[in-house]
């Protein structure tokens, strides 16, 4: 059960990967500079390791932004990706909801420390720990202490077929609201304090979400809009639901070469089905490295932790380099996709990276691809 359920967390939302066995390969790197050559190095080296589909890079460095792409948006076909190919972001949507949350303190509509129950209907006296509520702050650092999914069935994989993991998690979260999530919450029963253990969490990154959703009184896809996509011009970004998928939209796979499912659960919305462009990817980037936005800065803070030893700002993750350089990053795994983003904002260097497969190695292919590429 516990392996079950390790691998069914790396492949969703957290830790994936991607692969592709190209017989050919397809690509737009010209080859006409000596970072083109080491890019061209390290990505054909990943494209070759494994059931690799198709991947696109957008990189910033000394002042310029570039985009690389290879492979294939359809296994089987010589349909090379492109800077406005989209793809799931998956977790990388968090980082949204918590660049809100920033915006939301420094506009006084929310503080940091609130218990979350103050933007709850109803009474939910057992989202506490010994008399110490979940904070707001608990549901963007992973420490909330709620369960990872919900509706919280721990057996559910128990005994099914590995193969089958991504079709009964489709048929449960299609049908899930967030009427019955609300309802569901009553039910938890928290094993901690708030604040005293770090564990991937779904549950609290819908909560924030909906939070925001309350806090500024619009749906998630509207104050993204208006916060992100309008200012960022960010053209080809968008919340999937269904009946609503992008026209560029490359097709998911997993391990296996089988086209898996998109994410277009209702109730993880706002936690997980963000999809995004390498373009557009690249604009939120320039957008986080820009510290002289209070918003950003108030994200970037470790408020779980400390950068030396690794941290968590407000969803992010936060490291130093050897060299004492901060690095800040995030990953993303759904079904059928795979992401990574990683930036250095002293530096005015960062890479993300877009692939449409997912496995459970691809995100550690896709960390050390990133820090192959980018050495700060």
């Amino acid at each position: 059960m516990k392996k079950v359920a390790t691998v069914l967390f790396m492949v969703l939302f957290g830790f994936t990967c991607s692969a592709q066995n190209a017989k050919e390969k397809l690509t737009d790197n010209k080859m006409t500079t000596k970072f083109d050559s080491v890019v061209d190095n390290f990505v054909s080296a990943f494209m070759n390791a494994g059931p690799r589909v198709g991947i696109s890079i957008g990189i910033i460095k000394d002042g310029s932004s570039l985009i690389y792409n290879y492979g294939t948006t359809v296994k089987g076909k010589k349909q090379l990706p492109a800077g406005n190919s989209v793809y799931e972001l998956a977790s990388i949507t968090k980082t949204f909801s918590s660049a809100l949350l920033a915006k939301a303190i420094i506009d006084k509509k929310v503080k940091l420390n609130d218990d979350i129950r103050l933007y709850l209907d109803g009474k939910y006296p057992n989202l506490a720990y010994n008399g110490i509520p979940i904070k707001l702050v608990n549901l963007a650092n992973l420490t909330s202490g709620l369960p990872n999914w919900m509706p919280d069935n721990k057996d559910l994989f128990s005994k099914a077929n590995p193969d089958s993991i991504a079709d009964i998690l489709d048929a449960i979260h299609k049908k899930y609201s967030r009427a019955q999530l609300y309802r569901d919450l009553h039910s938890v029963k928290l094993d901690t304090v708030p604040g005293a253990v770090t564990r991937h969490c779904n549950t609290a990154a819908q909560l924030l979400g909906y939070v925001m959703e309350r806090v500024y009184g619009a749906p998630i896809d509207k104050l993204f809009e208006q916060y992100f996509a309008k200012p960022l011009k960010m053209k080809n970004s968008t919340f999937l639901s269904e009946g609503r998928l992008p026209a560029n939209l490359a097709t998911g796979y997993d391990g296996k070469g089988r086209i898996m499912p998109f994410v277009v659960w209702d109730d993880l919305r706002v936690a997980a089905s963000l999809a995004s462009t390498a373009n557009d990817m690249l604009k939120y980037m320039a957008y986080q490295m820009d510290e002289k936005n209070p918003d950003v800065l108030l994200s970037h803070q470790p408020t779980n932790g400390t950068p030396d030893k690794g941290a968590i700002a407000l969803n992010w993750k936060v490291n130093m380099t050897d060299k004492g350089i901060r690095k800040f990053s995030h990953t993303g795994g759904s079904l059928g996709f795979s992401s990574y983003i990683v930036f250095y904002p002293d530096k005015k260097t960062g890479i993300v990276l877009l692939t449409n497969e997912a496995d459970p190695a691809a995100q550690g292919a896709l960390i050390n691809l990133a820090d192959n590429i980018i050495k700060p």
